[in-house]
């Protein structure tokens, strides 16, 4: 009976990953130019869901039944090799849209190609037992170096696109690319579940398809649907080149005194506030702006909107007790009361009811 279920999910498995492979491939393509390496990111999807439609292939005709658990073992580390350098390539390109590198992804696809090449003229020469075990354990190592070095790598990479946001955008939703980094964990945790069951009795089950289907699926509707929020996310999704931005004492002077005016003039509250439209309006750039925020504030753009919207809360709850939470919270430029609440105990230590309990007018 289990045989069935395999079978059945295997075939789910299948088709949702070719299905969508073909999407990938044949699907419209965006005219904009600053879309091209996503245009090219496409195509490397539609290869990675290929390799899963194939390898789904091997279990539905159970070829990979007919392979030693050693052997099965080396399919599914290249299977997960390449799963983990493609993934974590086009994941790099979709938070810098100036990332992607067909040179480097070759040279780092290099390795494993060879491994697998190794490993299907063992099986195809009846290669000794002794040499199929050196390519187990070479292609693990490989396997285990690739995984800390592309995670740091992504995560280094994280950082900085999340900076870039917080130096631009200010309230809750503005990321919307948050879904990448979630996708990422769950990769890393495949990953060293991989490693885990290379030491173990091997055992596909059913879970793991409906995992795979999920994540396939998922990716990929998040994926498609980059190019519609694209111009949004726009500004912060390319990665400037680091220069230093040279300003005199006087600029940074005439920027802190612009600065104060637009504070005072209390214009914080607009909840649609971007870093952009701050620098507009005291007529400067957002990169001379965002340094100066850094440098004198010692904070990002983001910290430094919700430094000002929560006093702004507080001077509020303290000269007009009628008011309640969710109108201090629309008031001062929140369209989520529940971000509210999170950034208040975050700027006061504690929830805006007890604040405002405890401060009367």
């Amino acid at each position: 009976m289990i045989d069935h279920f395999h079978f059945f999910f295997a075939t789910g498995v299948f088709w949702t990953t070719l299905i969508l492979s073909l999407v990938f491939a044949f699907g419209s393509t965006p005219q904009d130019k600053h879309l091209r390496n996503y245009n090219r990111a496409k195509y490397i999807m539609a290869f990675t869901y290929l390799l899963f439609t194939v390898f789904s292939v091997f279990i539905i005709t159970g070829r990979l039944q007919e392979l030693d658990l050693l052997s099965l073992k080396i399919s599914i580390l290249i299977l997960f090799t390449f799963q983990l350098l493609l993934f974590t390539h086009v994941s790099l390109t979709l938070i810098n849209y100036r990332y992607l590198s067909i040179r480097l992804l070759i040279y780092q696809l290099i390795p494993v190609i060879i491994l697998c090449l190794l490993s299907i003229l063992s099986n195809l020469l009846n290669w000794g037992e002794k040499i199929v075990i050196i390519l187990f354990y070479s292609l693990l190592l490989f396997f285990v170096l690739t995984l800390l070095i592309v995670t740091r790598f992504f995560f280094i990479h994280y950082r900085k696109y999340r900076k870039r946001v917080d130096n631009y955008f200010s309230g809750v939703g503005t990321d919307h690319l948050r879904w990448i980094h979630v996708s990422y964990l769950f990769l890393l945790i495949s990953s060293m579940a991989v490693i885990i069951i290379s030491f173990t009795t091997l055992e596909i089950i059913i879970p793991f398809y409906i995992l795979a289907i999920l994540f396939y699926t998922g990716y990929a509707v998040h994926f498609l649907n980059y190019k519609n929020i694209f111009n949004i996310m726009r500004p912060v999704l390319r990665e400037e080149d680091e220069k230093p931005i040279k300003s005199s004492q006087i600029t940074f002077s005439q920027i802190g005194k612009a600065v104060e005016k637009w504070e005072q003039q209390k214009l914080f509250i607009n909840p649609k506030i971007t870093i952009a439209k701050v620098a507009s309006h005291i007529s400067t750039n957002k990169s001379y702006l965002s340094q100066y925020i850094n440098n004198s504030k010692q904070k990002t753009f983001n910290e430094w909107i919700n430094g000002l919207r929560i006093e702004e809360a507080k001077r509020l709850m303290t000269t007009n007790k009628n008011m309640t939470i969710e109108e201090v919270s629309e008031k001062v430029g929140y369209t989520d009361t529940s971000y509210f609440s999170k950034c208040f105990v975050k700027y006061t230590g504690i929830t805006a009811y007890k604040w405002k309990n405890n401060n009367p007018m």
